[in-house]
């Protein structure tokens, strides 16, 4: 069963610890209650916002004006297995850090690139998650989605009931988004993965190698990850200066944007409890007394230098809630 809760203040299940309370807050441990929920909310005309891991999420400071579902569903089963592939499927609500592990110990490789990245599988597929030139959508094959309205024109896609399958082609990942984030007509159940057999001794070796480089480059503290998208650049010159700089090459035309952010000195900066990291530029941590305007006006600030030092417009990773 479940329980509608009013009024639920939402910063303590974001990584940013910013944000006001959703008018409604329900958990989900069970598919079967999503389908309840959402007839519920349909009948009272509530807006929904499903709310994954909270790792890449500005929750404005007035809430969520609807019913927020936060899923807890945490099934991991084994579809097929070989010698040398194993094909599984998780739920969304699983956390990302408890699949590498869970990987490492039953010897599944393909995943040691998200060691230490926040969050649930669900919210991965959903933006794309990605780290060190891989991403989740690379590992998907196929979703199970539901589909938020009972006309919705589905196409080829497979249909039983209200559950859809959806394959990876369907899912149009891209950098850092997925059909799901730009069109917001489904909610991800889970995904079923493609992973190697590997050895636990390689496995945990490339997890460490991993994580060492996200912990010499990422600052602690509370943050959302990656605040903005690495943009692409046309403009050669820059796309010189920075391979020069930093002694590699752009992938696909794109610069890291705490590299500029970086190149402006701005390193530090403060609005209110909002905080441009020392340690990385991409990073804005929440020093203790933030509210998601301070973030707000802090992202302006950056973007408008940004513009007009370079111009290239930085466009925000994290999703703006409620604004």
């Amino acid at each position: 069963m479940f329980k509608i809760q009013e009024n639920v203040p939402l910063a303590s299940y974001t990584t940013l610890k910013v944000g006001g309370s959703a008018r409604y807050f329900v958990e989900i441990n069970h598919q079967s209650d999503l389908k309840k929920v959402l007839m519920l909310a349909k009948k009272k005309e509530w807006n929904v916002f499903v709310l994954a891991g909270g790792s890449n999420v500005l929750i404005s400071d007035q809430g969520f004006n609807g019913l927020v579902i936060k899923l807890n569903t945490q099934r991991t089963k084994i579809i097929t297995e070989s010698q040398k592939k194993i094909i599984i499927e998780v739920d969304a609500g699983v956390s990302l850090n408890e699949l590498v592990n869970l990987a490492y110990q039953r010897g599944w490789s393909g995943l040691e690139w998200a060691i230490g990245i926040p969050g649930t599988l669900g919210g991965a597929v959903y933006n794309n998650a990605g780290a060190f030139s891989k991403t989740i959508g690379e590992l998907v094959i196929k979703v199970k989605v539901l589909r938020k309205q009972n006309n919705l024109q589905l196409g080829s896609f497979q249909v039983f009931s209200d559950v859809i399958k959806m394959s990876a082609h369907k899912c149009k990942f891209s950098y850092r988004s997925s059909i799901f984030k730009e069109e917001k007509k489904w909610i991800l159940l889970s995904a079923i993965l493609n992973l190697k057999i590997g050895e636990k001794n390689i496995i945990e070796k490339k997890q460490k190698e991993y994580l060492k480089k996200r912990q010499d480059k990422q600052p602690n503290g509370f943050s959302a990850g990656s605040f903005f998208k690495n943009p692409r650049v046309d403009n050669k010159k820059l796309i010189l200066q920075f391979e020069k700089e930093k002694g590699i090459k752009s992938i696909d035309q794109k610069i890291p944007a705490g590299w500029f952010i970086e190149k402006l000195g701005i390193k530090g900066k403060k609005i209110g409890g909002a905080q441009i990291s020392e340690k990385h530029a991409n990073f804005l941590i929440n020093t203790g007394n933030a509210t998601a305007e301070d973030f707000i006006i802090l992202a302006g600030i950056i973007k408008q230098k940004v513009r007009n030092h370079f111009g290239v417009q930085l466009k925000e990773e994290v999703e703006m809630i409620g604004f």
